[in-house]
């Protein structure tokens, strides 16, 4: 009987070990995407974050958005904040990004309210970027 509750309660702890370090690679895993993400913004890599970050469906749309930026220039960026949820697949970012648009030398800033899902794409588990790139008037 005591064999019995121990291999049970080891099972428990097991299949919660698991998921623990399931969750810490998801965030991991996000931690690394959303950074990547904000310094390709940075440093004017606009297109090539189009084609990495978000999903299929809205990647035309997030490339109106790149279109209309063409001429900004992003000085600085701050995370405002960060929430990450591995179990629930979900995670939202609040960043600052400071910028000016060509001929322009007046900086502005604009928040930039990221929603990312973890999802399932062809066996692997990635973050996609579910929101467009910020307007920059």
């Amino acid at each position: 009987m005591k064999k019995r509750i121990i291999l049970l309660l080891s099972a428990v702890i097991l299949v919660g070990a698991c998921q623990t370090m399931r969750n810490k690679s998801a965030s991991e895993s996000f931690e690394q995407s959303s950074t990547t993400y904000n310094k390709m913004i940075r440093w004017d890599e606009m297109t090539s974050a189009q084609s990495a970050f978000p999903p299929e469906e809205l990647r035309e749309e997030y490339g109106r958005r790149v279109e209309s930026a063409k001429g900004v220039k992003i000085t600085d960026y701050r995370v405002k904040s960060t929430e990450c949820s591995p179990e629930k697949g979900e995670a939202t970012v609040i960043v600052e990004f400071e910028y000016y648009r060509e001929p322009s030398v007046t900086t502005r800033t604009v928040m930039d309210v990221q929603k990312w899902k973890y999802v399932d794409e062809k066996g692997s588990r990635t973050w996609r970027l579910m929101s467009l790139l910020p307007h920059f008037p």
